[in-house]
């Protein structure tokens, strides 16, 4: 049975060391049973991505491939998570795939904006959010828990997979055995017809 699969979100792609990162990442799914895809792998053999359009399709089509989200929200360039992994958290989510958490700044993101400004708003007069969430109330979703560590996060994406999606993977793969297995008989007993009708024939 080929093992679920787990895009690794986040803006681990822009580190110096964006490539072993991205290998250690892999690794921690190894560890709990599971595939992780990095935004820098090929969705397609071949040459790499060149260009803004072709790096964006590259990530949706390993996205579309994948049976999970584990996203690293850590605030990146401010007080807020990387956009892009913000995006992808939104597509996953519009398919319906579970989405893991994680940051290494987990404090309410009130507490992370400045004030600056009296009730409740920052420097500019604008809003400040204060829901207790450790990101905007769009990102987290119902039920979802932030984890403080990507392990944290990818053993519980382990544990969910392989209590959710690892059973269906097994009807869906049975099922095309089924299938294959119908076809192959079918194949043959139509050739061992064509044999005896010419047996006969003769």
């Amino acid at each position: 049975m080929s093992l679920p699969r787990i895009y690794l979100a986040g803006p681990e792609v822009f580190r110096p060391d964006a490539a072993a990162e991205g290998e250690r990442l892999k690794a921690l799914c190894t560890e709990h049973g599971a595939v992780g895809v990095y935004p820098l792998d090929l969705a397609h053999p071949g040459s790499a991505p060149q260009g803004a359009a072709a790096i964006r399709a590259n990530c949706i089509a390993l996205l579309d491939g994948c049976e999970a989200v584990v996203a690293n929200i850590t605030p990146f360039r401010g007080p807020h998570m990387d956009p892009g992994t913000a995006w992808e958290l939104g597509y996953a989510q519009a398919r319906g795939l579970p989405v893991f958490l994680w940051s290494a700044d987990t404090r309410p993101l009130a507490d992370r904006v400045a004030p600056g400004g009296t009730g409740g708003r920052d420097g500019d007069g604008n809003l400040i959010e204060d829901f207790g969430l450790p990101e905007n109330l769009m990102i987290l979703a119902e039920g979802v828990r932030v984890h403080s560590s990507a392990e944290e996060a990818m053993a519980a994406a382990g544990a969910r997979l392989h209590r959710e999606v690892a059973p269906l993977r097994v009807q869906r793969e049975a099922r095309r055995a089924i299938v294959f297995a119908f076809v192959i008989a079918l194949g043959a007993a139509v050739g061992l017809g064509a044999i005896v009708n010419r047996l006969v024939g003769w």
